[in-house]
């Protein structure tokens, strides 16, 4: 049996099965990435079912240990007739699947099967990272790196000319990081000048950048599947010392948590090291959001650094450390960096400057 589908199965009580539906917990299973297919994991059988498109690639391409079949039914058909006759629980994403969905496949099995909706069992295997994956992720926050470093030039050498806009800063980001060797932008590049910056995730408008502007770029590349995250904020022309204090502040927040997180805190206290740093300079109501956010195959997946969140931070989970500050009709800090949680740190995966840039 294969490793991945050994490890979830031995999260469930026995005669279990798991279907799995969302994409990256497909890829996660059997190192296959498709917009369309099935996995069926239980002890008697491990069938990856693919439509015409992809049957090829996963026959050529599928971990060791599962079979491929072609799809030639809808998923609830097939599972109807795959699934066997030892199995008494079907397990689903219950995250993932539209009612529609749910009810196809409650309408096919609940007649010999009991379902039961848990992907948190896939969610928390994915939370600690092999070192094969958190290589990959290393090699997307490069590509992001590279292109960090190009748009700072091409923004010192266009900006003055007083028709560079947000939207042609988040095109020549996101040409930058596939040029480094990106396959795609990991989210929708947010660029955010001046004011714009006091909205956490803005959307790149028509809006010119101009001489006294803070700009926070949010951005981040897939490579092989996995993904990267980085936030930074630069400066054009110049900075106030109310936008300087703003900038120190959520730098030294970040610092303080990057000095002080380790595994087997929880995500509650981790957020708390940014947190208090900023409330102690009178900006607690600026920070609205959480400290981080699991990164993998999906940009944001579990664990978090969050006041919502008391579960324990495992080694060897990446995370985001993004702490903001956002005023409105002013402007807005974000600095984020990506860090792999070691039991008795972390270890900072991205390399681009956080001093202040003035360009």
């Amino acid at each position: 049996m294969n490793q991945f589908a050994q490890k979830l199965l031995s999260q469930l009580p026995e005669h279990s099965a798991y279907v799995v539906f969302r994409p990256e917990n497909r890829r996660y299973l059997t190192g296959i990435t498709s917009s369309n297919g099935m996995v069926l994991i239980c002890e008697e059988k491990q069938v990856f079912y693919k439509d015409f498109r992809y049957i090829t690639m996963a026959q050529n391409d599928i971990r060791d240990g599962y079979k491929v079949e072609l799809l030639e039914k809808s998923f609830s058909a097939t599972l109807s007739e795959a699934i066997p006759n030892s199995v008494n629980t079907v397990y689903f994403e219950d995250e993932f699947l539209t009612y529609k969905e749910y009810r196809a496949l409650a309408d096919a099995l609940s007649d010999r099967f009991t379902l039961s909706g848990d992907e948190k069992v896939l969610s928390d295997l994915r939370m600690v990272k092999s070192e094969e994956e958190i290589e990959k992720i290393v090699t997307a926050q490069s590509f992001t790196d590279q292109a960090f470093s190009h748009i700072c030039d091409f923004i010192a050498s266009r900006w003055k000319q007083g028709d560079l806009t947000e939207q042609r800063v988040a095109t020549e980001i996101d040409y930058a990081m596939k040029c480094a060797g990106a396959s795609n932008p990991s989210f929708d590049t947010i660029v955010a000048a001046g004011e714009n910056g006091a909205k956490p995730h803005a959307v790149p408008s028509s809006r010119v950048i101009r001489a006294g502007d803070m700009i926070t770029m949010d951005f981040g590349s897939v490579y092989d599947g996995y993904c990267s995250d980085m936030t930074r904020t630069v400066a054009v022309g110049g900075v106030s010392d109310h936008q300087r204090q703003v900038y120190d502040t959520v730098l030294a927040a970040q610092n303080n948590a990057l000095n002080n997180l380790k595994a087997g805190m929880t995500g509650r206290a981790i957020d708390a090291l940014a947190r208090d740093v900023i409330g102690e300079q009178g900006f607690a109501d600026a920070f609205g959001h959480s400290l981080g956010h699991g990164v993998g195959l999906m940009i944001h997946e579990a664990p978090n650094f969050s006041t919502r969140y008391e579960g324990i931070i495992p080694a060897n989970s990446v995370m985001s450390v993004e702490p903001g500050i956002y005023l409105p009709s002013d402007c807005g800090v974000r600095i984020e960096d990506l860090v792999v949680v070691l039991d008795g740190g972390c270890r900072n995966i991205t390399k681009s400057p956080k001093e202040l840039l003035i360009l």
